[in-house]
């Protein structure tokens, strides 16, 4: 069975952590923790630590939890990091995605009655497909806001694609003895 690798992220890295929970990625996120506690969370549930703090970045080592220091802000480029080193995909799977607020895995449905008493009449009429969350009992659909969130994927992609770019010729150097 393939590792699913399973994140918390500091309350810098709140934007990525949304991004990993729709890419269907279970990552915890607290606006407000002290450092000590998302250690002990990560190392007691082997979390993979997301940090942005340098400090918080050496504790998590020295403590044996495993972390990525994340310098840059975009989310395109951190997606692309987190992809390459812990092999995550960056395609949406409408069955396998979990709610950007709360983290808990979401329902997909084309059922308008299970979303009808929820959300605007125009919004039903318009699209087929919904999302619900059993914890919070939010409701998804992919509205307009989805070009958005298809363009920072693609551009997670392309991101990715450079990053291994200049990775595979350095191999190659070292491999060949520098040559």
């Amino acid at each position: 069975m393939p590792f699913i690798p399973r994140f918390i992220a500091d309350a810098m890295l709140g934007h990525v952590a949304r991004w990993l929970r729709l890419l269907g990625y279970d990552t915890l996120y607290y606006k407000s923790i002290n450092d000590w506690k998302l250690l002990k969370i990560a190392k007691e549930e082997d979390r993979i630590l997301l940090t942005r703090d340098q400090g918080l970045f050496r504790r998590a080592r020295k403590y044996g939890v495993r972390a990525l220091f994340i310098e840059d802000p975009s989310v395109e480029k951190v997606l692309a990091l987190i992809s390459i080193k812990y092999s995550i995909s960056l395609e949406f799977n409408k069955e396998d995605t979990l709610c950007p607020e709360c983290n808990t895995r979401l329902k997909h449905t084309t059922s308008v009655a299970e979303i009808s008493a929820k959300i605007k009449k125009e919004i039903v009429l318009k699209y087929k497909e919904f999302w619900i969350c059993p914890s919070c009992t939010k409701v998804y659909w992919q509205g307009t806001h989805w070009r958005t969130i298809s363009l920072v994927l693609d551009v997670a992609r392309q991101e990715r694609l450079k990053i291994l770019s200049k990775i595979k010729p350095l191999e190659r150097r070292v491999s060949n003895g520098g040559a």
